[in-house]
């Protein structure tokens, strides 16, 4: 399984990275943490943070995730993928791609309402043998996943579920869990996350 970030459109890769590098500095010396108390708040180590911030390799979705969460925003406001208006039109097609399969399948982030309620709406191919490993989102996180094409799958606490087109899968993302294609035709499918961030109160020095 490859958990890195991959921006499809190669030209936007370098400018993407290093928008996400400027968005996570600027909200963490907006709230006075140092590089070592975010990383305890996100729960990831403080070198991949730095490596984050300098815009050096390509960050995982866990990675973002986490620093999301931790710093109380959403991964669209790391992206600057969304504007903060009421009301908003956007494409299908569109997004930001931020995983790459073994195989070629990819995870797009179609839109993300920017903070402090992540809610965001991707679109995921897989094809068979691959297969993404999510951490746990922050307290109370909710996904709701749909099959447009193939055969989804979907392991949670433990506990596998399957749906063919027509099908969703709702599950509780406060836990470890996964997606993988479970036919032997790619799956396309869609996915819709709410969470509220909820940082880990940071540890006395």
């Amino acid at each position: 399984m490859n958990e890195s970030v991959t921006i499809v459109n190669e030209p936007a890769s370098g400018a993407t990275i290093a928008a996400i590098a400027r968005s996570v500095a600027r909200f963490r010396k907006r709230q006075g943490l140092s590089l070592g108390q975010l990383a305890a708040r996100a729960g990831v180590s403080k070198a991949s943070l730095a490596g984050l911030e300098k815009a050096s390799g390509n960050p995982s979705i866990s990675l973002l995730c986490q620093t999301a969460a931790a710093l109380g925003v959403s991964v669209s406001d790391l992206l600057a993928a969304s504007s903060p208006r009421k009301a908003e039109v956007f494409a299908l097609d569109g997004g930001q791609a931020l995983w790459r399969g073994p195989s070629g399948g990819t995870a797009r982030l179609v839109f993300g309402a920017r903070g402090p309620l992540m809610f965001e709406l991707w679109e995921w191919v897989m094809h068979p043998g691959e297969r993404f490993e999510a951490k746990a989102h922050s307290p109370g996180a909710k996904e709701i996943l749909y099959a447009l094409k193939g055969r989804l799958g979907a392991t949670v606490d433990g506990e596998s579920h399957e749906a063919g087109p027509g099908k969703g899968i709702f599950l509780e993302a406060d836990v470890p869990h996964a997606y993988y294609c479970a036919g032997k035709q790619p799956v396309r499918f869609r996915m819709v996350v709410v969470e509220a961030p909820s940082p880990r109160p940071l540890r006395s020095a």
